[in-house]
């Protein structure tokens, strides 16, 4: 979906930058706003179909993508969450 509006984006600008940054940013809030973790890492397994479905024919050639990278942001939330938690202790 941020190609409809990105046209010339480089593939690797949203799979390296934007949306480890943006699971980054949930692990943050998480942390600060006292929300459940689950969540933020809901949230972040879904980051990727921001880069993946631009239609229902790319969606279903990159399911296993959609999962790796669902599973690593979720982990960098995770991270993020813990981090975060315990230095605010």
């Amino acid at each position: 979906m941020i190609y409809w509006f990105f046209h010339q984006l480089n593939p690797l600008v949203p799979t390296l930058l934007i949306c480890p940054l943006i699971a980054i940013i949930i692990g943050i809030i998480c942390s600060f706003l006292h929300f459940r973790i689950l969540l933020g890492v809901g949230i972040a397994i879904v980051l990727p179909l921001l880069f993946i479905t631009t239609n229902i024919d790319t969606f279903k050639s990159n399911l296993d993508a959609w999962a790796m990278y669902g599973i690593i942001y979720a982990l960098i939330t995770y991270a993020s969450f813990r981090i975060t938690s315990r230095a605010r202790r």
